[in-house]
């Protein structure tokens, strides 16, 4: 694979460097130095950069590399060393590439962004035997009407909205822990959570739905951001399942769509809000599947 890659015109470089790619061209949540550094101190993954320049010597993007030879995130080193005990979402991985360039990438994923598929002349959407993630759409106006007339119902029944940043990271996760077994009758291991988010503090985004004061509905969200996009992954979500005629679900995660518009709009910055893979019919109510590439190498 180090062969291939310096042929390819990609040269092994330091942490530094790929940040100053990172900075350059951004990348999604897993691309991001600093959950990159959180797992390089935790486990022995091999990691390598690669940066490629052009012929005048501008830097026009960089890669981590896993294990030799797959890219970081991808779903094969994740699951041999249990990353995925981590609430992240390990569905799409958007690396940090100048638009401009087409070459060639000679590492291992099947979970390539679309953002990134034109820069690489090796990769294949056709033979990733149909792999799609689920992006959130622009929402219509008449969507829009009817959701926020559910909300006011909901507001008026004695509910309430209230952000993620009005709680303490214990706080939250011992919410998200609560109504995770609410919905689903089984326990989620805190230590992790605990333990990302105290390196990343400001990794959480997002409301919280309450009822006559309690919690009742919580997506976990995480957010991270580049100098074009705000990357928001939708990990699970809990939910009191007796006020189900509320509809407390559906309308945490427009209150959630509603955050991200907002604070994207505020940054000045594109959304990328992703719901994981299509493996459930109500996410096809907020989003539409977009393709995931595999490289060929």
């Amino acid at each position: 694979m180090y062969f291939l890659s310096r042929r390819f015109g990609w040269q092994e470089a330091s942490f530094e460097d790929y940040i100053q790619a990172w900075q350059l061209f951004g990348g999604s949540t897993l691309a991001d130095p600093r959950i990159l550094h959180f797992f390089h101190t935790r486990y022995r993954l091999n990691e390598t950069f690669f940066i490629q320049r052009n012929r005048t010597g501008k830097l026009t993007g960089g890669v981590c590399v896993w294990e030799g030879k797959y890219i970081a995130g991808d779903q094969r080193p994740v699951k041999a060393h249990q990353l995925s005990r981590y609430p992240l979402n390990f569905d799409e991985l958007v690396l940090p590439v100048s638009a401009e360039i087409r070459t060639l990438l000679p590492f291992r994923t099947k979970f390539l962004s679309g953002l990134n598929h034109a820069s690489f002349m090796n990769c294949s959407h056709w033979l990733n035997a149909g792999r799609e993630i689920s992006i959130v759409r622009p929402v219509s106006q008449k969507t829009r009407q009817s959701r926020n007339r559910e909300l006011k119902r909901f507001l008026n029944s004695g509910g309430e909205v209230r952000c993620v940043t009005d709680y303490s990271h214990d706080e939250l996760i011992s919410i998200y822990a609560h109504l995770y077994f609410l919905r689903r009758k089984k326990q989620i291991a805190t230590e992790p959570v605990a333990e990302l988010l105290k390196e990343i503090p400001d990794l959480m985004f997002g409301k919280i739905l309450l009822f006559n004061g309690e919690p009742c509905a919580m997506q976990w969200l995480t957010k991270s951001e580049d100098n074009q996009r705000v990357y928001l992954d939708y990990i699970n979500a809990g939910m009191d399942l007796s006020l189900s005629s509320l509809s407390v679900g559906t309308l945490a995660a427009w209150a959630n769509i509603q955050a991200a518009h907002d604070y994207c709009q505020t940054a000045g910055k594109q959304m990328r809000f992703s719901f994981g893979r299509p493996t459930a019919d109500y996410k096809a109510r907020w989003c539409d599947r977009e393709p995931l590439y595999r490289l060929i190498s």
